[in-house]
């Protein structure tokens, strides 16, 4: 495998999603459609769009590119798009997948499991995903499991991950979120996972995260308040950052106008986040049963 294109991807899953870019940039290779460069290509274009860079994939990725790129340019018009744009991109989604031109293409099917696990149709994804085995889709049937609190299957596709590749970044990944979901001794696995990965490339704002929720987990709030600080310092707009010190500081009993300023920072920059939708929902509840 290319190093180059080893460095790109590889940024990407640990979410140093500039450092991906900067890689992908630097690497050469212009815009040709050689399958390497596909790839590359479909990573850099993966990070703009975890970056919130919808536009630049927009404006990139022309109609006659190859499907894998036409994938990211979907994923993109979706997450930046109104309620009837996501509608018009699941029709234009389910087109390309029935399509002999994206038959083989896994990125496709990793845009459609993200997409599908937005819109909450798990099924819908598992159907699509669960028998490749390309390892970026493996990751994200991984994933499905766990939100659907199914630890046990989630474990089991793990355990396939390190049949085909127990070195891979994914999979070390996959293993550590399985282990926290888990729980228990557990949580200690997955801290020495995170570690081990944060040392050995770099710490990113996802790995922090990663570690603070182990140490919640494991009771260690001082610690987890001292990372999420650190994520902070990183970006002080990061959504998951900004969800998981108000869960820290409700532990650690801080003041409540301390945790008010966290949350409604976090409804102000991301109101469609987990955390801040679900605590909008119960608010309107009681609002509701107070009357």
């Amino acid at each position: 495998m290319d190093d180059n294109l080893f460095n790109v991807r590889n940024a990407l899953y640990l979410g140093n999603y500039q450092q991906a870019i900067s890689e992908a940039l630097s690497s050469g290779g212009g815009i040709s459609h050689s399958p390497e460069n596909v790839d590359k290509q479909y990573y850099m274009y993966r990070a703009y769009v975890e970056l919130r860079q919808y536009r630049a994939v927009l404006d990139e990725v022309q109609s006659d590119a190859p499907p894998a790129l036409q994938a990211v340019r979907l994923l993109a018009t979706y997450l930046d798009g109104s309620a009837d744009t996501k509608e018009a991109v699941l029709l234009q989604l389910k087109e390309y997948l029935d399509s002999a031109q994206a038959a083989g293409c896994w990125q496709m099917l990793v845009v459609a499991g993200m997409i599908y696990i937005h819109e909450r149709d798990y099924k819908e994804a598992l159907r699509l995903l669960h028998q490749n085995t390309q390892l970026d889709v493996m990751a994200i049937v991984a994933q499905i499991y766990l939100l659907l609190d199914r630890p046990d299957l989630a474990r089991r596709q793990v355990g396939a991950m390190q049949e085909q590749d127990d070195d891979a970044t994914l999979t070390k990944l996959a293993n550590a979120w399985v282990a926290l979901s888990e729980g228990g001794e557990k949580c200690q696995d997955a801290l020495y996972e995170f570690q081990e990965l944060g040392e050995k490339y770099s710490m990113s704002l996802m790995l922090l995260n990663s570690l603070a929720l182990t140490h919640l987990h494991l009771g260690k709030f001082d610690e987890a308040e001292r990372l999420l600080q650190e994520a902070l310092g990183k970006s002080a707009t990061d959504a998951d950052t900004l969800a998981n010190l108000v869960v820290c500081y409700q532990h650690l009993n801080k003041p409540s106008d301390v945790i008010a300023r966290y949350s409604n920072q976090l409804r102000a920059v991301a109101p469609n986040h987990p955390w801040a939708a679900k605590c909008a929902e119960l608010e309107a509840s009681f609002a509701l049963l107070s009357k």
